[in-house]
């Protein structure tokens, strides 16, 4: 071998070494990257206790003591990539005196007591992988899915919440406009009944008007009918909505709601849907707020419009008896009409809601409720509450007059 083909050799075993070392190091360090994004995440514990007691005429009144824990793990940004897993589990304190006495999906009992809608259940809450990139991000896997609580939320007031498996996506590419779009497989009510499904759902909020925001809504609900059994609960739901405030004065606003929504059948569906109307008109000043408002879920004495995936607590009386399974919007449909005054005073959060339930068809009551709250925040990781709802059934409604008290403290960090 001569001088000058040593020198080559020479050469291409540095280049190479150089190269290898270069390829070896890029290696480790997006190692290292991935390493540092996997455990320099954030947990999170969310530990509830409460109280719940039911008198419902009819029924042995009905009490639990409950305490939810919900911990989890969120990952650090790897690439744009996010993971996340939760476990929740709620567990009775003592001797549960109500209706579900066991434990896990279809926990019963004495169906002569009444019902604290809590059993006692081990789940795994969340596990997603999210990516991002600028203002898009794209979500799969079992997750909290919350639209719009009145037709797509987790119910998050009981327990073990309503949750999701499927894929989200969330952007913001047109301008002034939200898109938020989920396929979604699979459902978790907060009893822990899955129920297969294939839905679409599809929401944009447009927020280039000063004075509110405009939404368009499409809700396409296809349950898996070995995992229901009811063709009937299929439905296609689209609907708009605008809501808002504006200054009337330097301490005072004008709150507004107007929607519109329709429901009819969809997929194997025969007989659900019917028309839906939300008007809200109010007056929000510093410290609280006055709305009155009617929202009608229609219905002709033989379907009506139904809301499986809403958060129905929130919205027709924390009685809850316009709820499933056994509940739900009834076949004449339902007329709510209502006042809600809410506020702070002293640190705490204040509530007063007053409904008048009536039919959509032949307009027969239902009867009346009222619902009280009071809650408050100890520093940045205590709350502590109180609420009740009592509902008074008119005589001749099928409905039965129902009182129920929560009493409750929350640790969350």
């Amino acid at each position: 071998m001569n001088k000058h083909t040593l020198v080559k050799h020479i050469h291409a075993i540095l280049t190479g070494s150089a190269v290898g070392l270069a390829t070896f190091g890029a290696q480790t360090a997006m190692a290292d990257e991935f390493t540092d994004a996997l455990t320099g995440g954030k947990a999170n514990v969310d530990i509830r206790l409460r109280y719940e007691g039911v008198n419902q005429k009819g029924k042995d009144d009905a009490s639990a003591f409950t305490e939810r824990t919900r911990v989890g793990y969120q990952t650090g940004d790897f690439k744009g990539f996010t993971g996340f897993v939760e476990m929740s589990g709620t567990e009775a304190i003592g001797n549960r005196k109500d209706y579900y006495v066991g434990a896990g999906p279809g926990a019963g009992g004495d169906s002569t007591k009444a019902v604290v809608l809590d059993p006692t259940i081990t789940v795994l809450n969340q596990a997603w992988i999210a990516y991002k990139i600028g203002s898009t991000s794209i979500k799969a896997g079992k997750q909290r899915i919350i639209f719009d609580t009145r037709f797509l939320g987790n119910v998050g007031w009981r327990q073990t919440e309503q949750v999701y498996t499927g894929v989200t996506l969330k952007t913001a590419i047109i301008p002034k406009t939200m898109l938020d779009y989920a396929y979604i497989t699979d459902t978790r009510n907060p009893i822990g009944v899955d129920r297969i499904m294939k839905t679409h759902a599809l929401q944009a909020v447009y927020s280039g008007i000063p004075f509110g925001k405009l939404t368009a809504y499409a809700y396409l609900i296809d349950y898996d009918l070995d995992t229901l059994g009811a063709a009937e609960k299929d439905s296609q739901t689209t609907g708009i909505r605008f809501a808002g405030k504006t200054g009337i004065g330097s301490d005072m606003k004008a709150i507004y709601h107007a929607e519109y929504a329709t429901q009819g059948k969809y997929a194997d569906s025969k007989n659900i849907g019917g028309d839906y109307i939300r008007a809200e008109l109010g007056l929000g000043y510093k410290t609280g707020s006055i709305v009155l408002g009617q929202e009608k879920l229609g219905g002709n004495g033989t379907h009506a419009f139904q809301t499986p995936l809403g958060t129905v607590h929130l919205y027709n009386g924390w009685a809850d008896m316009f709820i499933g399974p056994a509940g739900g919007t009834p076949a004449n449909g339902l007329v709510d009409t209502y006042l809600n005054l809410s506020g702070k005073a002293l640190g705490m959060k204040l509530a007063a809601i007053y409904h008048d339930f009536k039919a959509d068809k032949g307009g027969s009551k239902y009867g009346t409720e009222y619902d009280l709250l009071a809650a408050k925040k100890f520093g940045k990781v205590y709350t502590a509450g109180v609420k009740y709802a009592s509902f008074s059934a008119d005589n001749s409604s099928t409905y039965k007059n129902t009182n129920k008290l929560w009493v409750w403290g929350e640790i969350k960090f």
